[in-house]
């Protein structure tokens, strides 16, 4: 377990004239351009490497607040104080949290480096918080622990020069790493130039009068600089992907790097506590790929690789800090430059901040939902395809379970060649939907894998529609919906809205042992019956049961509940050959025409 900064305070630096926030192993900091957001990560930058921007120093000119109070007999001064919590074995003796405060003049840094106490932190017999100071002995192996704090910074433009210096780290993790075998390549790729080589050395030998070789220059970090990683068939240079692929790179990067030197810890010795300053994560990324990078950042501190302290005006982050309780979300504004920076924590901060971007809030909620949701439809379609075996999308394990024993009673030939996928719990329509995209998506790069087929109910007729009007989604894949029996056609020929589903398919028998079980409810008839049947209901001038047909009366004033739907479909897919046939013959439909367009037998017993 590393340490981690779980609180910061800052004074008198660039817009900020003073501020606290929470942090958390995941920490965002949301708000609008020039609110004064990245000044937070600078202040940390400096504070741990002496640097506000990237390989930019501190200047006092240009870094101390220019509308900071002026106080009598007291220096102008930036402080940063962190609260760092530390793991629970340096607890004992240290206290649970460290105290750490840093202090800038105009001649540069004011404080000691190390200008921290401990602090152990109790609770009161009424509850309330009770803190007791702790001095840190010379001896502690806080000290230690403290200076294996490791501060990475990531700006919002993440330039060539940026990469390359990213790059050419990594020479020092592997040379560190891999010593001896890094070395032993290196000296084989020498003799192998100096063998190219051995007439222009011999001649330089020869007229200079000393020996004379070519070698690799000791330090390897500029070669480092210039390596290139090679993606695709087309081993395509990453210098010549699109800015949203090179920033998917760094949390790949940083957490080998973290990692590596993870694996550098002598047992028992203190640990490297990583952190990442990550400033507009969202740059350059379309909301998809947003979205998955902040599901990533989020999987990243989840683990402990590091802890992350982003800035970001982007939906798919602050959603994430609104979505997960473990998140320090902190809203950052700036009303006047008198005032200064300030932050909120929690939602309330969401109007100031984000302006009208806020009364948008639920509704880009809802849209980061579905797009999460389509990513993993993305990833498990092409996990699925892999596999190479037609797939039928069902809304949910009833479905597959009766659609499944259909196959083989109905088509036993094609059981062999098709599968049917859905997810147990929560799947619907929309993932049906989702799982198609997904399909189609990865079928546009491997067009020569098999195609796959949605099944949903008819209350999704529009969404299917929607989906199969694309001419290039039927390339690979294609929407159904379960078919109208008699029954049902004849109960939306009398206006009453009844939509086909797995279970309208089944006999009335079934419908008639499932009501005698009391596994059915009443329909909500202000969704189901005709509007002029129901104005002529609330006047008293007809009763709720008119109109009805006793052929499909059923199927309009009761379904199946919804706990009962699993077991039905289990009992039904039991049934024996000849029973199990009678009793799924509708389901023929709906799966001869999925096969037929799978490309799979037809053929029937």
């Amino acid at each position: 377990m590393a340490a981690i900064i779980s609180s910061i305070r800052i004074e008198n630096f660039r817009s900020i004239r003073s501020i606290d926030a929470k942090l958390s192993q995941l920490a965002i900091f949301v708000g609008r351009n020039d609110c004064g957001k990245s000044n937070i990560l600078r202040a940390l930058n400096l504070f741990f490497n002496d640097q506000t921007n990237p390989n930019t120093g501190f200047s006092f000119g240009e870094d101390y607040n220019f509308f900071a109070p002026v106080r009598a007999r007291k220096a102008k001064e930036i402080v940063v104080t962190l609260e760092i919590s530390l793991p629970t074995s340096y607890r004992a003796t240290n206290g649970d949290v460290i105290i750490w405060t840093k202090r800038w003049r105009e001649d540069g840094l004011w404080s000691e480096d190390y200008d921290y106490y401990g602090q152990r932190i109790k609770r009161g017999r009424r509850g309330q918080e009770v803190r007791e100071d702790v001095v840190i002995s010379d001896k502690s192996n806080v000290h230690s622990l403290l200076r294996k704090i490791e501060f990475e910074y990531v700006p919002a433009i993440k330039d060539a020069d940026y990469f390359n210096d990213l790059r050419g780290r990594i020479y020092g993790i592997i040379s560190e790493v891999a010593a001896r075998s890094f070395h032993q390549s290196s000296t084989a790729f020498e003799q192998s130039i100096g063998e190219h080589l051995n007439e222009l050395t011999t001649n330089i030998t020869a007229s200079l009068g000393f020996d004379t070789r070519l070698a690799l220059p000791r330090d390897l970090y500029h070669i480092f600089e210039r390596l290139d990683f090679l993606s695709g068939e087309k081993a395509i240079s990453l210098n010549n992907r699109g800015d949203g692929i090179k920033a998917r790179h760094i949390p790949l990067i940083l957490r080998f790097m973290a990692e590596k030197k993870a694996a550098l810890q002598r047992r028992g010795g203190p640990p490297i506590s990583s952190i990442w300053a990550y400033e507009e994560p969202e740059n350059n990324l379309e909301i998809g790929s947003a979205v998955q990078l902040a599901d990533e950042l989020h999987a990243l501190s989840k683990q402990a690789i590091a802890q992350l302290i982003l800035t970001t005006h982007s939906p798919a982050f602050y959603d994430l800090g609104q979505r997960e309780g473990e998140v320090a979300l902190n809203f950052v504004t700036r009303t006047s430059d008198t005032d200064g920076t300030v932050t909120k924590s929690g939602s309330e901060g969401i109007d100031e901040s984000l302006g009208t971007l806020a009364m948008l809030a639920p509704r880009i909620s809802e849209m980061i939902a579905q797009v999460r949701q389509q990513e993993a439809a993305n990833s498990e379609a092409a996990r699925l395809a892999e596999e190479n075996c037609p797939r039928i999308f069902v809304e949910g394990e009833s479905d597959r379970l009766v659609l499944e024993r259909a196959l083989q009673l109905l088509f036993p030939a094609a059981v062999d060649k098709v599968r049917f996928a859905t997810k147990r719990d929560g799947a619907g329509h929309s993932y049906v939907i989702d799982m198609l995209l997904g399909w189609r998506s990865q079928h546009k790069h491997h067009p020569e894998r098999p195609k796959a087929v949605g099944i949903v109910d008819g209350d999704a007729a529009d969404a299917k529609k929607a989906f199969n009007k694309q001419p290039d989604n039927v390339k690979s894949a294609k929407c159904l919906v379960y078919p109208l029996t008699p029954s049902i056609q004849a109960a939306r020929a009398a206006h009453f809205q009844v939509h086909a589903t797995l279970e309208t398919l089944y006999p009335r028998d079934v419908w008639t042992e499932a009501k005698r079980q009391d596994q059915l409810s009443r329909r909500d008839a202000m969704k189901v019956w005709p509007k002029h049947r129901l104005e002529r209901i609330i006047l008293g001038q007809a009763r709720l049961e008119d109109g009805l047909n006793e052929e499909w009366a059923y199927l309009v004033t009761d379904d199946f509940k919804s706990e009962y739907k699993i077991p039905t479909a289990e009992r039904l897919s039991r049934l024996g050959d000849a029973e199990g046939r009678a009793i799924l013959i509708n389901f023929e439909p709906v799966l001869r025409e999925a096969l037929e367009f799978l490309g799979v037998d037809t053929n029937s017993v």
